[in-house]
């Protein structure tokens, strides 16, 4: 029951950091070395896809490859997620850059030095957006 748990938080995770967090995902992206070996064990975690499709030697294809959702396409993220599939997937990551700390976004990231002025997209919020209250909750984060 705990593993199962363990890979829930990490399917939640995974698709939080993917449509909350890009630039982290793009980060680890850089970070990740090697190719898929076309296992079908990411796909696998909890349930089976049901866009896997097994070949007759054991391999395993994604009859939607091409239009495969962002969580899907980044998998692994990062060596919890190795964890997640027994370590079976090939890909691997630099040490130096195994896990990526994730910022708050109200934390500046460099000085904005424009006179123009901000969006309402872009202005600093006093309260954190529920996305990112649930994100920090996930990875287990203060809020």
């Amino acid at each position: 029951m705990l593993k199962q748990i363990r890979l829930f938080r990490g399917k939640v995770r995974r698709y939080a950091l993917s449509r909350f967090r890009p630039t982290y995902v793009d980060a680890q992206l850089q970070a990740r070395r090697g190719e898929c070996n076309h296992c079908g064990k990411c796909c696998e975690i909890l349930f089976r896809c049901p866009f896997l499709l097994t070949q007759e030697d054991g391999s395993s294809h994604c009859s939607i490859y091409e239009n495969r959702p962002g969580s899907c396409s980044a998998f692994p993220l990062d060596d919890r997620d190795l964890a997640d599939v027994d370590f079976d997937c090939t890909y691997t990551f630099d040490p130096e850059a195994e896990i990526i700390p994730i910022e708050s976004p109200d934390t500046p990231e460099t000085e904005d030095t424009s006179t123009e002025p901000a969006t309402v997209s872009e202005r600093p919020s006093s309260t954190k957006s529920i996305p990112l209250l649930l994100l920090q909750r996930i990875l287990n984060k203060t809020p």
